[in-house]
């Protein structure tokens, strides 16, 4: 299984980004199937519609929400997850912020063993592999 994080789908939806085409071909190799499941979090849907919006308008989050939304399964943060995801982010030492921490919390509740991410703060976790390209 493997966790989509929300630098995915932003590199993805905007040509211009640095990542954009490493996040096509990473996009192509999780639809194939290789990784299992791929899924996300409402968090990282909300960071993602929020981020486009500001950036590029209202139409253009519709979009890229009602695409992720017909296409990738999210995951709801519940308060147990939230308690989880607090113990972290107040015992970590590395620099990952609370959206990150639930990204974890997911990750391991759904026995994920991969981030598809462009964070590289990630590599730094022994338990979850990185998949940015």
């Amino acid at each position: 299984m493997i966790f989509i994080d929300a630098n995915i789908f932003l590199a993805y939806d905007n040509f211009d980004d640095i990542h954009h085409i490493a996040a096509v071909n990473l996009w192509k190799k999780i639809e194939t199937g290789k990784f299992e499941q791929y899924f996300t979090s409402d968090y990282i849907f909300n960071e993602v519609i929020g981020v486009t919006l500001r950036k590029f308008g209202k139409e253009r989050a519709i979009l890229l929400g009602e695409a992720i939304l017909k296409s990738v399964f999210i995951i709801n943060v519940d308060k147990h997850m939230l308690t989880e995801t607090w113990k972290i982010f107040t015992k970590t030492k590395l620099s990952l912020n609370l959206v990150d921490c639930t990204n974890l919390v997911i990750a391991k509740l759904a026995d994920a063993k991969f981030i598809a991410t462009f964070d590289k703060e990630f590599k730094k976790i022994d338990w979850i592999k990185v998949l940015d390209n």
